[in-house]
């Protein structure tokens, strides 16, 4: 036993996402948490928020959760005065320090986003739905590169591509020919926008 030590209380703070399953109720995704632990203020006073999550849709509410995972993590910067305790492929235990935040840490934070960034790792396996809402509600973030929002990149410069090979071939082409490729392109228009 340990001589000499103050105990103190702590106190965790948790934010978590819910999990999200499939029909056959397997688990497709782990719910994610950022924990922040530190000790226990004597005056502490016991907060009940409650997020109002009825104005979404179901896979809007799924979304929202883990957005708010991303935006709990975004508030560490370089600056901050925190320590990454644990870090796993769903879970980030953090503290305060003294000092700021380490390379190493620093790292570890990047590691656990990243799949934020980029919807991938536990994060590619969620429904479609789901990781359309997840995208629109984080993708103002400069850094956000997941593969729906490079599909809808490609897609508008090919759709640009498209404009502009029609507008030459006006030119050239008949009155039939045009109408065939305007067709075609909002066709194309009507499945980006479905």
């Amino acid at each position: 036993m340990i001589d000499n030590v103050n105990l103190r209380d702590i106190s965790l703070k948790f934010t978590n996402s819910q999990p999200i399953f499939n029909e056959e109720e397997e688990c497709l995704v782990p719910a994610h948490q950022v924990i922040f632990m530190s000790v226990f203020p004597g005056n502490f006073q016991p907060i009940d928020q409650v997020q109002d999550l009825t104005i979404y849709s179901h896979e809007g509410r799924l979304a929202s959760t883990l957005a708010r995972i991303f935006e709990r993590t975004q508030k560490i910067t370089r600056e901050s005065h925190t320590r990454i305790n644990y870090k796993s492929r769903n879970t980030l235990l953090v503290s305060n320090k003294r000092n700021e935040i380490e390379e190493r840490e620093m790292r570890l934070l990047v590691e656990f986003e990243s799949a934020f960034y980029n919807l991938s790792g536990l994060l590619e396996k969620l429904p479609e739905g789901i990781k359309r809402n997840l995208c629109y509600l984080i993708k103002d973030r400069e850094d956000h590169k997941c593969q729906l929002c490079v599909s809808e990149l490609s897609e508008e410069s090919n759709n640009k591509t498209e404009s502009t090979h029609m507008i030459k071939e006006e030119d050239n082409a008949s009155e039939g020919h045009m109408m065939k490729e305007e067709d075609s392109t909002s066709e194309a228009s009507l499945n980006i926008i479905a």
